[in-house]
C-alpha cells in the first residue's frame, strides 16, 4: 500500500522559505526573490498570499508566538507548586529555542528593527507574558510559598533568564539538556547560589 503524503500548500512553502531566509540574513537584507527561489515558486506568487514582506514577517511572528505560547503553556498545571511551574516554564523555553532556532532568531532578534506597529505588537505579547509571571509570584507570596518580595523584580529576573538562553542556543548552536538546565536554573532561583 502506498502512503500519500499531502503536499504543502504554497502559503506554507512561502512561510517556511521566508523563515529560513529571514533567520539567515535578517529581515532588512532579505529580498522577496530569495524567498521565492527557496520556496520553489515565482516571486509574483508570494504577492497572491502576502501584500508585502512586512505582512509576511507579521504572519511568521504571529505563528511563532502561537507556537511559543503553546509550547510554554502546554504543560503548566495550575495546581503545581511555584517551583515546578518555574522549572517547566524554563524547560519549555529552552526546548522551544532548541527545536525552533530559526523562529527564535526572528522572535528575539528582528523585533527591535522592524516597523513600529509590529514592534508594539511584540511588546504587548511580552507584557502579557510578564503579567502572567508577576501574577504567579504574587499568588505564591499570598499563599506563603515564597517570602514577600517585589513581584515585579522577580518577573524581570525570570524574564532576563529566559532572554539569556536564546543567543547561545539559536546563534551559537549551544546544545544542553533542557530538563537538567531547567532544574539547575530553578534551584538557583528558589535557593540562591550561597553554599
Amino acid at each position: 500500500m502506498t502512503s500519500i503524503i499531502p503536499k504543502k500548500d504554497k502559503r506554507d512553502l512561502i512561510i517556511e522559505a521566508a523563515l529560513q531566509i529571514f533567520s539567515q540574513k535578517g529581515y532588512h537584507h532579505t529580498k522577496m526573490e530569495e524567498i521565492a527561489v527557496a520556496a520553489g515558486i515565482g516571486k509574483g506568487t508570494i504577492y497572491e498570499y502576502f501584500s508585502s514582506k512586512l505582512q509576511l514577517l507579521q504572519e511568521i511572528m504571529e505563528q511563532s508566538f502561537h507556537i511559543y505560547d503553546h509550547t510554554i503553556a502546554a504543560d503548566i498545571n495550575k495546581s503545581l507548586s511555584l517551583e515546578d511551574r518555574i522549572r517547566r516554564l524554563v524547560e519549555g523555553h529552552i526546548g522551544f529555542c532548541q527545536k525552533n532556532k530559526e523562529l527564535t532568531r526572528i522572535l528575539f532578534l528582528d523585533t527591535d528593527i522592524i516597523d513600529e506597529e509590529l514592534r508594539n505588537w511584540a511588546w504587548q505579547k511580552r507584557r502579557l507574558k510578564e503579567e502572567h509571571l508577576q501574577d504567579l509570584f504574587e499568588k505564591a507570596m499570598l499563599s506563603g510559598e515564597i517570602k514577600r518580595l517585589d513581584a515585579k523584580w522577580l518577573t524581570i529576573m525570570l524574564s532576563g533568564i529566559f532572554t539569556s538562553f536564546w543567543i547561545p542556543i539559536a546563534m551559537e548552536g549551544w546544545e544542553i539538556d533542557a530538563a537538567a538546565a531547567a532544574q539547575q536554573v530553578t534551584d538557583i532561583i528558589m535557593r540562591g547560589i550561597k553554599k
